[in-house]
């Protein structure tokens, strides 16, 4: 199936975003916390909800590529496509679990924490037995979580730690609450997942000029429209309450949701508006697109790696000069990430590296069956 880059340029400027949003977090000098209150609030759509999203779209159209492979391949079966997602997931679950190991012992924190890698991690172990649902059942299900959240949370709040059932329920979905809590950052993906599913739908048309007419008339105008809606509805009705009540935006308080709708607007807007650019042809994007494939091909090893040297500088730039130490380091990730990719290739990627480890582990599992079988 043709490769759509602005699949990849999403994934990359969402991950880069995480990165700027946590040096800035550790770097920038306690007094001047206010810049990273305004921009975190801006910029935290394309972070972590913004790589939720394109995770569910990218998870889809593996899902629908991988079964018609399925069909007409002797080697790959759906038990293997199924094993091999099970695992990778897996596998990112004990990586988030080590990683959270590693801060509760350097930090004080807990083992148990909805980072941006136990989230995606419970995200994809979810999704599974969904990707086979309609589109729409997705989008109304992932609609529910984020609703469901807030309700939910409202109800178990008053046994916020203690040691009942609802207490260790409220534990378990919303610890803690300033991080990426399960039912908000799954909805956001299993909404990326239908996405990705109207997407596979119209690439596979062959015909090159009635699959840009379907691209641009029948999903990406339609998407565009609505992720502006959501953002100026959002806007419009905090702005009212602000004058009126004086009410502080609540599209700006993390995990509100105010914030998710305005966050999903975001995401609607500008992933349709990369995909109009790439299918319309009509602006040269050829670099830009490169730059962030590697940001993409790499995420979850930047993701990793990146945490180490946001202690390099810690509280020590003004919100002037943290600009430019955080923008050359970006870019000097970005230089490093090109010769990486010729030299190292997929071995560098620890996305790349699970999935070959899933696959070898699935393929061997299914040959001991077969052996027991016969």
């Amino acid at each position: 199936m043709r490769r759509i880059k602005s699949i990849d340029t999403f994934r990359g400027v969402s991950i880069a975003v995480m990165v700027f949003g946590h040096f800035l977090l550790f770097w920038l000098r306690p007094e001047d916390a206010w810049l990273q209150f305004w921009l975190w609030a801006f910029l935290q759509p394309l972070g972590t909800s913004g790589f939720l999203f394109v995770s569910g779209i990218s998870a889809s159209l593996s899902f629908r590529n991988y079964q018609k492979l399925a069909k007409i391949s002797d080697t790959v079966s759906m038990t293997t496509v199924r094993n091999v997602y099970i695992l990778r997931a897996t596998f990112i679950l004990i990586i988030a679990f080590i990683f959270n190991t590693i801060n509760a012992l350097l930090w004080g924190g807990s083992i148990w924490e909805w980072n941006a890698l136990q989230t995606i991690g419970f995200s994809l172990l979810l999704a599974w037995p969904l990707l086979k649902t309609s589109k729409l059942f997705r989008i109304f299900l992932g609609i529910a979580m984020i609703i469901g959240n807030q309700l939910l949370l409202n109800l178990l709040s008053p046994y916020n730690g203690e040691a009942s059932l609802f207490g260790i329920l409220y534990h378990i979905l919303f610890f803690p609450l300033d991080q990426y809590v399960i039912m908000i950052y799954f909805g956001i993906f299993i909404i990326g997942s239908a996405v990705g599913e109207f997407i596979y739908d119209i690439n596979i048309i062959e015909e090159q000029n009635k699959r840009k007419f379907q691209f641009k008339n029948k999903l990406l105008k339609q998407m565009l429209l609505i992720g502006i809606s959501l953002v100026v509805l959002v806007v419009t009705i905090d702005l009212l309450l602000l004058l009126s009540i004086y009410q502080f935006p609540n599209f700006l308080i993390f995990n509100s949701i105010s914030s998710v709708i305005f966050a999903m607007g975001l995401l609607l807007t500008i992933f349709s508006i990369l995909m109009l650019i790439e299918i319309l042809e009509k602006v040269e994007t050829t670099k830009s697109y490169t730059y962030f494939f590697y940001y993409s091909y790499y995420s979850f090893t930047l993701y990793l790696l990146h945490n180490p040297l946001a202690l390099l500088f810690t509280q020590q730039f003004n919100y002037i000069t943290v600009w430019l130490v955080i923008i050359v380091g970006l870019v000097i990730m970005g230089l490093i990430l090109r010769p990486t990719y010729k030299k190292i290739g997929k071995w560098a990627s620890l996305k790349a590296v699970l999935s070959i480890l899933s696959f070898l582990i699935s393929t061997r599992l299914i040959e001991k069956r077969s052996k027991k079988s016969s």
